[in-house]
């Protein structure tokens, strides 16, 4: 039985579209994300919450029921408490930082030690100003990457890009409405966590710090430990175990031979798709352009 509409939603309503850019984001490939779909499923998973393109894309299409989002990025989980349920206050912060979403000086003297100096224990501080200053930081730096150092400091430098608009408030407000939405939760922890009451017939969608497809693309530094080749390997195997389990997981990642060796029974399958993706995560230019990444998933998809 497929799942009905999500009460409240009009189908003809703008989709809510993510509030913060983020490397990897999937929003340019959720045409081919949603042609991978189960039929239908439980609660929807994602661990790996990031922008939360796909999340924002089915609850506009009222398919999303019960939800458990999740990242182990504090600063992210954070932002997305504040969003939910301190808008009010964030929205008037923003206000005050886009007077000064232009200026290099403030970037670098004001904006990224101040965030930087707000530490986070949990994820779950509801901080405002840290929140605030996450999203200033990322519609300002370079490429809207959120990158930290060993220390967990925020090191990413300032974009060049003349006045960017930091928020819209309207989009802001219905992000906000489907965060509070009866049945979503939202949750600091890893994605073994994440998923550990996840059952039969839920889906859960992986999208990890990809796989570098060479040595000079690694960029996988979201939090202070990197995602390794062995994390790679783990997480392949809590696919395998989930898929076991009965739920429909689909996983993105990049097209290298690590990720084929680790997903090949799913891809000799056929249970795969290949989709151009537009990435600019390297300053040098044959770090640009589309490349192909693979949509992997431990159910049988339609024929194209």
């Amino acid at each position: 039985m497929k799942m009905l509409a999500h009460a409240g939603r009009d189908a003809s309503q703008i989709p809510i579209s993510p509030f913060l850019k983020w490397a990897g984001g999937k929003s340019q490939l959720l045409d081919a994300l949603l042609g991978c779909l189960p039929d239908s499923f439980g609660c929807y998973f994602e661990p790996f919450l990031g922008g939360g393109a796909l999340f924002f894309r089915l609850f506009s299409m009222g398919r999303i029921r019960r939800a458990f989002l999740s990242d182990s990025n504090k600063d992210l989980i954070n932002c997305y408490l504040v969003v939910r349920d301190e808008l009010g206050a964030l929205l008037s912060r923003l206000e005050h930082y886009q007077k000064h979403a232009g200026a290099k000086d403030f970037f670098y003297e004001v904006a990224r030690p101040g965030f930087n100096r707000r530490k986070l224990k949990t994820g779950h501080e509801k901080d405002v100003e840290k929140a605030a200053l996450l999203i200033y930081l990322n519609k300002t730096c370079y490429n809207g990457l959120y990158r930290v150092n060993s220390r967990g400091d925020f090191n990413v430098p300032w974009g060049r890009y003349g006045s960017p608009k930091l928020y819209d408030e309207r989009n802001m407000r219905s992000v906000s409405a489907a965060l509070n939405s009866k049945g979503v939760e939202i949750r600091c922890c890893g994605y073994r966590e994440a998923v550990g009451h996840a059952g039969a017939g839920d889906f859960v969608y992986f999208d990890p710090p990809y796989q570098p497809i060479a040595r000079s693309s690694s960029f996988t530094q979201y939090t202070p430990d990197s995602f390794s080749e062995g994390d790679q390997r783990a997480l392949a195997e809590a696919f395998r175990e989930l898929s076991q389990r009965g739920c429909k997981v689909m996983l993105s990642n990049s097209s290298t031979p690590l990720v084929e060796e680790l997903y090949r029974d799913c891809i000799s399958q056929g249970s795969f798709r290949i989709a151009m993706a537009a990435r600019a995560i390297s300053c040098v230019g044959s770090g640009r352009g589309r490349i192909p990444e693979y949509i992997i998933c431990s159910y049988p998809l339609k024929r194209q």
